[in-house]
């Protein structure tokens, strides 16, 4: 692996298992599209997608790292000479397109079926890459807790609900749900009226947390 290419590592692993792979489409797919198309109401379809971009991102992304430094292999990273940042946005940003690709198939389903307006499909379009975004730099936060996989799955569960509930995807939460990007998804779905901007503005700031705490994770690595 050159120094450089933390995310094409990545990439080319999901590339190479071609069984997770397929899983990993057909999952979201089989979850969402039944639900699409069987003619539930709209706010439930926009919740299910909205949930499976937290629930990917942050599960996915947080308990890939926790394994990558069981595996030794974040020791060896910490010494490249690459910044952590570096290594961390590149390894967000892998992870954000595999699960992008995934969602994308349910989301564009959803569109064909609920036709918004051209200015809609933009904001719908601007709220999913921010959610993905988002959801994927939140794992790799609650990465930085866990000091194995089992805990590292209570953190990242007890996160994805979290996510969840401050969003008013279960219930209105009118003081939290515009603090996270995964609101303006659901709002976006529902073409309901709302600041879409703040959704990459939101997106950026949780990355930006994420490249600030990126030493301590690499530091955690090799004590």
């Amino acid at each position: 692996m050159r120094p450089d290419s933390f995310w094409k590592k990545e990439v080319l692993e999901d590339l190479r298992n071609r069984r997770g792979l397929i899983l990993k489409f057909a999952l979201p797919a089989a979850l969402l599209l039944p639900l699409i198309l069987a003619g539930v109401p709209v706010p439930l379809q926009a919740a299910g997608i909205t949930v499976a971009v937290i629930f990917s991102g942050v599960f996915g992304s947080s308990i890939g790292l926790v394994r990558i430094r069981e595996s030794g292999m974040l020791d060896r990273m910490a010494m490249l000479p690459v910044s952590p940042r570096r290594l961390t946005a590149g390894y967000v940003f892998a992870n954000a397109l595999l699960d992008g690709a995934q969602v994308a198939i349910p989301l564009s389903v959803f569109l064909l079926v609920h036709p918004p307006a051209p200015a809609g499909v933009i904001f719908a379009v601007i709220s999913f890459v921010s959610a993905v975004v988002a959801a994927n730099a939140l794992g790799v936060l609650v990465a930085v807790v866990p000091g194995s996989s089992g805990e590292g799955h209570l953190y990242a569960v007890g996160t994805v609900m979290a996510a969840i509930a401050l969003s008013g995807l279960i219930a209105p939460a009118p003081y939290t749900q515009g603090l996270l990007p995964f609101w303006y998804l659901y709002a976006a779905l529902l073409a309901a009226p709302g600041a879409f901007v703040l959704a990459p503005v939101l997106a950026i700031l949780l990355l930006g947390s994420v490249l600030i705490a990126s030493p301590g994770l690499f530091r955690a690595a090799v004590r």
